[in-house]
């Protein structure tokens, strides 16, 4: 037939075909081929979904076993850490216990060694601040003998010339001899040979030596001719005159003999070298001969005479310029004096004066009086305590100034903006310059500064 085809189909040989196969139409025999695929289909479906689930239930019992086997072996292994952690926590604790006690041990030993250096470092100190106190004592006996020793003149020079002494007998083979309490002989007398002999001064001063004690020991060489040179010697200070030049200086009398001046000699690193460099000067003075005069006994007194009349008035010259000094600066102290009770007496004047001016006055006067009275300078600007101190056109500026500024400390006025100002209203430059001294304080307006401290404008 046309709308049919032939299908070969394979089965084993053992297989029964069903009838229909055989004697059916082909249309049923379509029909029961699909069936039959159908049923196949889904049974064989339903086999795999039988046979899959088995499986998967047997994976999963087979899971869950291998899962309680896992956590009960867990569960063992945990049970075995959680002794083994009690065990440690129990020998961690017993550690602890027994680090706290040796802690306690060691510090109790630490402190026990820390208080007995202690103690030992307190006797130590205690020891210490004994033999301070002793040396304290000492150093403050020593302190006061050398104040006592370089505060009072004699004690200074004694200690000078004892010192000088000293070293000129380290430095020099010869005779020294401390002369300073016979007249007109200087300090030291120092003989080198048989016939030369020099004259020393020691100065042991805090000051500059001054020109009168030089004076002094050239008095002493001209009074004593026989004395080869002179040396004046300041321990701690220069010389007046003779320092300029450096620490060592020299000048010839008119005799032709020579004097040696030592400026700062105790801050020479090796005072008996810094004398034994000298030997050469010394040597030179010696080797040179005195002229050998045949003058008669009676000139030879007449000469002395004259040096000594020449040195005489040489010390009245200077006597009289002494008390001429004194007697100007007598004068200056007294008309310094002179002008500080003037100032007085016209404080007086000016106080009386506001007494009749209040006793006679009105009562608007007496107001105004008052007034001036109780108003007080400040202290820090002006040397005055009450504007009632001060009169007339002195007056009237420091009312102006008190009304164009007022106090501050750490403010200062400018010198020219005071002068611009003063002067629109009526005060000349050179009646302001005058009142620094007058009514300011020295620290207000220091002499040449460019202004007033402690003071500013006020800003309208």
């Amino acid at each position: 037939m046309a709308d049919t085809k032939r299908v070969t189909i394979y089965i084993p040989s053992t297989f029964d075909l069903p009838p229909v196969y055989r004697d059916d139409n082909p249309k049923n025999v379509s029909i029961a081929l699909s069936l039959g695929a159908n049923a196949y289909d889904t049974i064989h479906l339903a086999a795999e979904e039988h046979v899959r689930n088995e499986t998967h239930t047997d994976a999963v019992k087979e899971a869950q076993r291998s899962h309680a086997q896992e956590l009960k072996r867990i569960s063992s292994d945990k049970s075995k850490f959680e002794q083994a952690l009690s065990i440690a926590q129990g020998r961690v604790e017993a550690l602890e216990q027994s680090a706290t006690l040796v802690r306690k041990a060691a510090l109790e030993e630490a402190k026990n060694g820390f208080r007995e250096m202690l103690q030992m470092k307190d006797e130590q100190i205690t020891t210490l601040q004994r033999q301070l106190e002793m040396l304290g004592g000492k150093l403050d006996t020593l302190q006061h003998s050398i104040t006592k020793t370089f505060s009072a003149s004699k004690e200074k020079g004694s200690f000078g010339e004892m010192f000088m002494e000293q070293i000129l007998k380290t430095a020099f083979i010869c005779d020294v001899r401390v002369v300073s309490k016979d007249a007109h002989t200087a300090d030291i007398r120092m003989h080198h040979g048989e016939e030369h002999e020099y004259l020393w001064e020691v100065k042991n001063y805090t000051r500059m030596v001054s020109a009168e004690e030089v004076e002094k020991f050239r008095r002493d060489l001209r009074l004593n001719p026989h004395i080869r040179a002179g040396c004046m010697v300041s321990l701690r200070t220069g010389i007046v005159g003779h320092s300029k030049g450096g620490d060592i200086d020299m000048e010839f009398l008119e005799d032709g003999r020579c004097i040696l001046f030592l400026n700062n000699f105790l801050n020479r690193d090796d005072p008996v070298f810094y004398l034994q460099s000298l030997r050469p000067f010394f040597h030179l003075i010696e080797s040179q001969t005195k002229p050998v005069e045949d003058d008669t006994d009676r000139v030879r007194v007449l000469k002395m005479k004259a040096n000594l009349i020449t040195n005489l008035l040489r010390t009245h010259s200077s006597s009289v310029s002494k008390h001429r000094n004194a007697i100007l600066s007598h004068k200056k102290r007294t008309e310094s004096m002179f002008v500080e009770f003037h100032s007085y007496i016209l404080e007086s004047e000016t106080h009386l004066q506001t007494l009749l001016r209040v006793a006679l006055g009105d009562g608007d006067e007496s107001e105004e009086i008052l007034k001036d009275t109780e108003t007080y300078l400040p202290s820090t600007i002006f040397t005055k305590e009450r504007l009632s101190d001060c009169e007339g056109k002195t007056k009237a500026f420091i009312v102006w100034l008190t009304g164009e500024a007022v106090p501050e400390e750490g403010s200062t006025i400018e010198l020219k903006d005071l002068l611009a100002r003063s002067k629109i209203c009526g005060f000349a430059e050179k009646f302001v310059r005058d009142l620094r001294e007058e009514i300011f304080q020295p620290s207000a307006w220091v002499k040449g500064g460019r202004g007033i401290s402690g003071m500013k404008w006020i800003v309208t």
